[in-house]
């Protein structure tokens, strides 16, 4: 019998090693080529049980999460871990690389808390909860060896590909009431002509995301707590960029963000 296809009673010790799996491999570095899990009975549910499970393990504290509006079978949400979250111009990566994938975002810092409840919250609630709103690269990686043959409910488990996130300066004459559906984006570092992308927000509207997070999180009894920082997605898509070298994203009319990545090698 499959280790996944066991008795309802049985299923939680199941879930808890499939996260005890992914806390370690955060801890030590090392790649997973799947859970002990197959796709046909991993649920989204289970995928975000076994989420929930990894911070605990891993002795993490939640400062924030990224999220979307989900999808046809996938629910976009993930929290980002206060240890991981840097807000200096040079992010320490933990492992030898010569690139790294990042994806320019806004990032709403929460100046109220929005704790679980049975009333939905709406976007005026949303507007009146962002305290401020912040450049931000989200850093991409995750711990499995081959993500693209790991099923959804697996990269969910995982926290959706966030390695961390560079919290930038706050943005200029951008509050929750403005916050922009298209935004340019400037990539430039030494050596090479300045990359410019005309950047759209994914889903249009950047508060929508947060609204949808608040009452999914509210639903399973978590709260959104001040202080915390919400990503809804890139302006910018999946950039490449060099690490070892100064890194300058300018974010429209909004500010730049300055970032160098360092590695292992240093």
């Amino acid at each position: 019998m499959d280790q996944c296809s066991q008795s309802a009673d049985a299923r939680e010790p199941t879930l808890m090693q499939a996260a005890a799996y992914l806390a370690k491999a955060r801890q030590t570095g090392n790649r997973l080529d799947a859970l002990p899990c197959n796709e046909a009975s991993l649920s989204l549910e289970q995928g975000f049980q076994i989420q929930q499970h990894v911070g605990v393990l891993a002795g993490k504290k939640v400062g924030g999460w990224k999220c979307a509006l989900p999808k046809p079978g996938k629910w976009i949400v993930a929290p980002i871990y206060t240890d991981s979250i840097v807000s200096c111009d040079r992010y320490p990566l933990g492992f030898a690389t010569s690139t790294v994938r990042i994806e320019p975002e806004l990032a709403c810092v929460l100046g109220a808390s929005l704790p679980a409840r049975a009333a939905p919250y709406t976007a005026d609630d949303i507007a009146r909860a962002i305290g401020q709103v912040h450049l931000a690269l989200e850093v991409i990686d995750c711990r499995y060896t081959d993500p693209q043959k790991v099923p959804f409910e697996q990269l969910l488990a995982d926290g959706l590909f966030n390695h961390g996130l560079v919290l930038g300066p706050r943005a200029i004459s951008l509050n929750a009431n403005n916050l922009p559906t298209h935004l340019d984006v400037t990539l430039s570092h030494p050596g090479v002509e300045p990359v410019s992308i005309a950047g759209t927000h994914p889903d249009q509207d950047p508060v929508s995301p947060i609204v949808w997070l608040a009452n999914f999180l509210s639903a399973h009894g978590i709260d959104l707590q001040a202080g915390q920082v919400v990503i809804t997605g890139s302006y910018a898509g999946l950039l490449e960029v060099p690490t070892h070298q100064p890194l300058d994203i300018q974010f429209g009319e909004a500010g730049s963000l300055s970032v160098f990545f360092s590695t292992l090698e240093e």
